[in-house]
């Protein structure tokens, strides 16, 4: 190292003293700002790259359970329909489907022991489960838990409660 008896001849006296003398060393804000930066690559780093390394393992909504709402939907309409080629259901039906529990309705509908159904019907706007004529709410009471598979349809109902329109949706997960 340079002391103060090798001094550069094109620098100040007390810039020299003070930026070549060997007291100065390594200060904080440079330690702080090294790690930092290090800690942030690291960190964009292993953000970017790990998704794609665990993508494979990720679990997506089978075919079969796509194809068990898609099947449990159309069954129902197709069975509470009122007349041929109609989406307009016979309410009395439709409630006895949706007071249904989830072991009744797997059996009723052929579904497997591992899947577990909810049928409900809502207005259009999503404003919760409708209700029938009678008061009766039209829908199970299972609460879907995890990712699921839904199939809806556009229907009415016989007892004109739901007389623009309603969605019938089937959950299976």
């Amino acid at each position: 190292m340079l002391g103060p008896k090798h001094r550069l001849p094109w620098a100040n006296e007390s810039d020299s003293s003070r930026l070549w003398s060997d007291d100065r060393g390594q200060t904080l804000q440079d330690y702080v700002l090294g790690v930092s930066l290090f800690l942030v690559t690291v960190l964009v780093i292993v953000g970017t790259i790990l998704p794609t390394v665990t993508a494979p393992f990720d679990q997506e909504i089978g075919g079969d359970k796509i194809s068990q709402a898609d099947r449990v939907a159309e069954t129902i309409v197709t069975n509470a329909s009122e007349g041929t080629g109609t989406n307009r259901l016979d309410v009395t039906l439709v409630e006895n489907i949706a007071g249904k529990d989830t072991p009744t309705l797997r059996e009723r509908f052929g579904l497997p022991e591992t899947s577990s159904v909810n049928v409900s019907v809502a207005p259009l706007n999503g404003s919760g489960v409708h209700r029938s004529a009678s008061g009766t709410a039209l829908a199970t009471n299972a609460d879907p838990s995890g990712d699921t598979a839904a199939s809806a349809r556009i229907v009415t109902l016989s007892d004109d409660s739901c007389a623009t329109a309603c969605r019938l949706v089937v959950r299976v997960w």
